[in-house]
Parts: C-alpha cells; structure tokens; sequence
C-alpha cells in the first residue's frame, strides 16, 4: 500500500513504505488532491472537504486519484484501524466538536471525534520538519475516528465535510479572509496487540520507532477559499409611546476577499404584538472592500416600528436578519421600550378677578396639550420636549354668567395630550373657578 507517494507534505520525511506496509496494509487512507475549502452559504462557517478511501493511487497531476478494493493484508496488520485527522485553520475559528464521513460505496459511516492529544502529537511530531503542523498563524485541531473493521476485497470511500466558524478579526470586526486549510492524517492499528481505540495518540518519529502501538503521521494537502463575513451591530435602545413610531438602526461591518460579493435580502421580526415594521431597504448590498483591509465602507439598514394605540406596556425585541441567495444568514436583536404618555397635573392658580385659572401640567415629549370642556373654552399649547405647561382655563357662556351671578363656579378641565407621532392620553381634573 504505497503511502508516501500520496503524500505532499510528509511529516515523516524517513518514513519508508517498507516499514509501512509491514505493519499497516490493505487499509484505507487519504484520497490525494480531495481537500476542497469553500463557503457554501456565501457568509458565515467554511465547509472543509476530503475524501478516504481503499488503496487510493494518485493518477498523476491533474489527475484524479483512483480507489482500488482492499488487498490481501500481510499477517502482521490489524483487523482494525482507527484514523486520525488534524485540520488546521486560522486561529480563532470555531471547530466542529464530532463529524461523520459518508460513505460513497457502501459500509459504515465513520465518525471522527475531536481529540486535543492527536493534535498535540501531530505538532510535536512535525516540530523538526521544514513545514512544520499546524502552520505559522494558524490553530490546529485533532480527531480521532471510530474503529475501522478493514475488509480483504471491498472498495470503500469516504467523505467528510466539517464546518469551521470564521474567526473574528484582530480589531474585533468582521474577517474578509482569505481562509487557509492546511489537512493532518494519521492512521494506527486497534484492537489485541495494537492496543485500545482510547490511547494517547503515539506518532513515531522514524521508521525505527514505528511499533504496532504508534501511530503514521503525515502532513497531506493544503487549499484556502475567499470567504465574506457580515457582522450585524445593535442598534441603541429607543422608546415610544403607545401608538407611536420609533426607528432602530443597525449597524453593518462587512469584509470580503470574494470576487463576487454577496448581496442580502434584509427581513425584520417584533415580538410586539400586530406591530407594523417598516425597513429603510428590502437589501443591501455592500460597497467593494478595501484591497488593504478588506473591509467595506460603514452600512447600515434602519427598521420603523409602528406601535399599535392598544398595546401592553414593555420592552420588545426588535429583530433584523441578513440572508444570502445562498442560504446564509446573520442576525441581530434590538429593544424597543414602549410606554403609555403621563401627564402631570399639578397646581391651579386662580385669578379671582377675572374669574379664569391657570393649570400646570407637565407632559413627557414633544406634543400638543389641550384643556377643554363644558362651559369652558378651547385652549392649546405646544411643547418641543419634555416639560411644565401653563395652560389657561377660562369659563364661556351659561358658566360665565354662573360666576359672574354667584362668585363661584365648577368646572371639569378635560386635559388632551396628543405626543408627537403617537397616540392621546386623556385625564381630567375638576376645578373650582372663583370671582370677586
């Protein structure tokens, strides 16, 4: 089973076949040139793909390796093997805890589960080694497979395709890329001699430490993809009143080294009940990227919210997401504080030579302020924030006559007040007008 002529990048640079194959033969290794690195949904983790299979034999470049039936084994090789796997990808991405392999040509499928020794032993193996695992800048990631049964004559072939999260940038922003890969393999007998499938992971560092217990360990392949990432901010709290209107902004920082770059179709959510949401733009499609930091200009993409007059109180989750045509999404919550308009209704002042009064009322926002009723006439004053009004109560018609006959008169002031863009909150207050 000729290993090393599969190999791009050996680990084990002294490791000859002849040690191999007397140990580990008719089993499945890496399929040469199947590292694919992409972002299937235009944002967000990157799809690691490559392939295992039985008595693979690389064609020649450009060419795609052909995977052969299992051969008669030598005596001294295992019934089982267990694969080991170490990917490495820039630091700060997110790795995928187990992944499954599928089988292409029947067989089971074969679950890797990550395993921070392997990677360990991998990188101290790789130490002395003009490229050394994983590379500068990068961080790199062990698993472990579950058992392989091998099997004289079948032709298996696996594929895998585990997710990594893009990192965060250095300045904590979005990551443009590019996203570099850079693919481990290891490969030991299970199982009598060999030992237990829960061993420390033992790559031998020459052919003369090779033991049935140790492990092959070899660098394969590497590739790298352009990748974009959006990163949605939180837009500030705002407040409003009951059938008011209030716009949330949220903030966009987008980075790409794609040649083409994604455009996104912009959706909004509220857990206010019937609310009516409005978005500044169905899409958004970024500016072209700076060549230097790959980022962007600034972007942002704004939703009003309309609040129904008969709402409840509180504080809602106002939510705006980001999908590609690809399926790929980003999402980002903010609140809306919603709350029903008081008014202050503070002192009367009486002008008991004229018989009219003054009424303090202090309003919340912007608005107009309105005193009315009953033998009262209409009286309106306008605030531009949050502040006491004085607002005149003078009496009209029969209650004119009433105080000019009696001395006294009782009124009810019915104190209107409508805040800017939202709905009227209504009180009362009864007063006693006097006349000398």
């Amino acid at each position: 089973m000729p290993l090393l002529r599969r190999r791009s990048k050996p680990l084990l640079a002294l490791l000859a076949f002849a040690a191999l194959a007397l140990v580990l033969s008719a089993c499945a290794f890496y399929k040469a040139g199947s590292l694919k690195v992409s972002q299937p949904a235009g944002i967000g983790s990157v799809r690691v793909h490559f392939e295992i299979c039985t008595e693979p034999e690389p064609q020649g470049e450009g060419q795609a390796t052909i995977c052969k039936p299992n051969e008669e084994p030598s005596p001294e090789a295992p019934d089982q093997t267990q694969h080991i796997v170490g990917i490495a990808v820039p630091r700060g991405s997110t790795a995928p805890a187990t992944f499954t392999g599928t089988p292409l040509q029947g067989g089971p499928p074969i679950v890797f589960t990550r395993n921070d020794q392997a990677a360990q032993a991998i990188t101290e193996v790789s130490a002395g080694s003009e490229e050394p695992w994983p590379p500068a800048g990068m961080e790199g990631f062990g698993y472990t497979s579950t058992v392989v049964t091998e099997e004289v004559g079948a032709l298996r072939e696996w594929s895998f395709d585990p997710g990594f999260g893009l990192p965060t940038a250095a300045d904590g922003g979005s990551f443009g890329g590019p996203f570099p890969v850079a693919l481990a393999f290891g490969l030991r007998g299970v199982g009598g001699e060999f030992g237990s499938p829960e061993r420390p992971v033992d790559c031998a560092t020459s052919p003369e430490d090779l033991t049935k217990e140790s492990a092959i360990c070899e660098g394969i392949e590497d590739a790298q993809t352009a990748v974009s990432d959006l990163k949605v901010g939180v837009a500030p709290q705002v407040s409003t009143f009951l059938g008011g209107k209030a716009t949330l902004s949220f903030p966009f920082d987008f980075a790409s080294t794609a040649a083409e770059l994604p455009t996104f179709n912009l959706t909004t959510t509220s857990t206010l009940p019937n609310a009516k949401l409005k978005l500044s733009s169905p899409i958004f499609a970024p500016s072209p990227p700076d060549p230097t930091t790959h980022r962007s200009p600034a972007a942002s993409a704004s939703v009003t919210v309309t609040v129904p007059k008969n709402a409840k109180p509180g504080t809602y989750d106002i939510a705006l997401t980001a999908t590609t045509p690809q399926g790929g999404s980003v999402s980002q919550v903010a609140k809306l504080r919603v709350t029903k308009a008081k008014l202050g209704l503070g002192k009367v002042k009486l002008n008991k030579a004229k018989g009219t009064a003054t009424l303090f009322v202090k309003v919340p926002a912007a608005g107009t302020l309105t005193v009315s009723g009953k033998g009262l006439a209409k009286a309106q004053r306008k605030a531009k924030k949050a502040k006491t009004l004085k607002v005149p109560v003078k009496p009209k018609g029969a209650t004119k006559a009433l105080l000019s006959e009696d001395g006294k008169a009782k009124v009810k002031a019915k104190v209107t007040f409508k805040p800017t863009g939202a709905a009227p909150v209504v009180r009362s207050k009864g007063i006693l007008l006097k006349q000398n």
